[in-house]
């Protein structure tokens, strides 16, 4: 069966508006491309022979829905990514964290968490404080539109490039804390493990039955969506992070052109504005 190579401007903007209305993300023109060679492959399983007839699906399957949101979320991540997010986070931060606070675990949360690397990096992170700090704990949520991407993070085991950087710029915290084998596949200790948990979130919507948390990683995933939308995931942020809390953003991103209740620490780390949270719509 001859698959499209192409798609016609009719049906990327049927898609486009499916995948806006079930994410918020927002695909420009530039991306259509990236759109095709993602869902030729489904095409071809599902045995269809058109965009056409693809959307008709999608429309008809709520299944389908999921999987095209799997198929079109960007979830490339590794451990230990952006080193100087990760400088800042246990040279200033934490140690700040725990100076000040001794009644409560840290709590964390990775918002677009994709397979789980992130999440798993801070676990490591926080794991050699509570092995030095018998007073400290911590909890570390993350969260995904993609259910795909939080199975694998659930089960949390990788090889290659997601864990090489890792492993070889910082060894030591890596023998002490991943378990397996380049062959087999790398996991955090159990004891990380145990205080790790994911759940499937759509950041346009509020994150409920939660307490606040003291530390958001919310990293390249706002350059997908449209001005209004970030303030919109930004309020529902800000709700849940507390007042001496930080947000950390992506290289690629910046909080200037949109009005937040956060203020810049330096690039890509932020802190709430101390003013009256207005509620997030």
């Amino acid at each position: 069966m001859e698959l499209p190579k192409m798609m016609s401007d009719g049906d990327f903007a049927k898609l486009r508006a499916v995948v806006y209305a079930q994410t918020g993300i927002s695909i420009g023109d530039a991306r259509r491309s990236l759109l095709v060679t993602r869902l030729r492959p489904r095409l071809r399983e599902l045995g269809l022979s058109s965009y056409k007839d693809y959307i008709a699906r999608v429309a008809q399957d709520p299944a389908e829905k999921q999987e095209l949101t799997n198929r079109v979320t960007t979830n490339e991540t590794y451990f230990y990514r952006t080193p100087r997010v990760w400088t800042y986070f246990n040279d200033v931060f934490v140690p700040g964290f725990t100076a000040t606070t001794r009644n409560r675990a840290m709590r964390v949360w990775s918002a677009a968490a994709s397979t789980g690397e992130e999440a798993h990096t801070a676990g490591v992170f926080l794991e050699e404080v509570r092995q030095r700090d018998s007073g400290f704990d911590y909890t570390i949520l993350g969260t995904d539109i993609s259910s795909r991407v939080i199975d694998i993070a659930t089960k949390g085991l990788y090889k290659g490039r997601p864990v090489d950087r890792f492993q070889k710029e910082r060894p030591e915290i890596f023998q002490r804390h991943m378990i397996g084998s380049d062959e087999a596949g790398w996991s955090v200790a159990p004891q990380i493990k145990s205080r790790l948990r994911f759940r499937p979130h759509n950041l346009l919507g509020p994150l409920t039955n939660t307490a606040q948390f003291d530390a958001v990683f919310l990293r390249n995933v706002l350059i997908y969506f449209t001005a209004a939308d970030q303030q919109r995931i930004l309020r529902h942020v800000r709700r849940v992070l507390h007042p001496d809390g930080v947000l950390f953003i992506g290289e690629s991103e910046s909080l200037k052109h949109i009005e937040t209740d956060f203020e810049q620490i330096e690039p890509i780390i932020y802190r709430p504005v101390l003013r009256k949270v207005q509620a997030a719509s």
